[in-house]
């Protein structure tokens, strides 16, 4: 029964990225599966409850395959960059008008996102806990502050409003937060002018 569910559910998945949710339809998954909608219908009585259950259960197989990036990797670093190229590769599959429509059309399932999303802070709390004791985050930075801020900031940005507003695709925003978050805005010389001034301003 399991097995039959995660098949429904993970091409629920994939048709809702290749169409987008305005057009995904029971008819359409059952076709793409061979399968009756009948057969659907048993698992996921309506069209809704289908949709929560293809979001959640694709919330908790990303968090469970972060959790096995940790378990697998002891470098904090290793794992940072493991999350973060999963994160790439994931949203490389999402348009944004569709996950703009998602938000739009269900907002009491996008507050399923917004939760998992948030839960992620335990996982960055982690992996900047284990940096700072192997001495590779910055001596000033609490891991836990570190972590709520990171992910509030990675959180506000990939709200779908916001990047068609300022016309930013996903993959442009991973981009720039990858840059940002590691090195700063500033390049060695802005830098170095920040730390004059600071200086003289104190």
């Amino acid at each position: 029964m399991k097995k039959i569910k995660d098949i429904i559910l993970n091409e629920g998945f994939k048709s809702m990225a290749s169409h987008g949710i305005r057009f995904f339809t029971v008819e359409n998954l059952a076709s793409s599966l061979s399968m009756s909608k009948k057969t659907i219908y048993q698992y996921f009585p309506k069209k809704e409850i289908l949709i929560k259950k293809v979001i959640e259960h694709r919330m908790k197989t990303q968090t469970d395959e972060f959790n096995k990036i940790l378990d697998s990797e002891s470098d904090p670093i290793t794992q940072f960059i493991m999350i973060r190229e999963y994160n790439i590769k994931f949203a490389g599959k999402i348009k944004l008008d569709r996950l703009a429509d998602l938000k739009t059309r269900y907002p009491e399932i996008w507050k399923i996102i917004e939760k998992y999303r948030k839960n992620r802070e335990n996982i960055f709390t982690s992996i900047f806990k284990s940096a700072k004791k192997k001495k590779l985050l910055r001596e000033n930075l609490k891991p836990e502050a570190a972590a709520k801020i990171y992910t509030n900031i990675f959180n506000s940005t990939f709200q779908p409003e916001f990047l068609l507003e300022k016309n930013i695709s996903i993959a442009q925003a991973i981009d720039h937060m990858k840059v940002i978050i590691e090195n700063g805005f500033f390049n060695e010389d802005g830098i170095r002018r920040i730390r004059e001034l600071e200086k003289n301003n104190s």
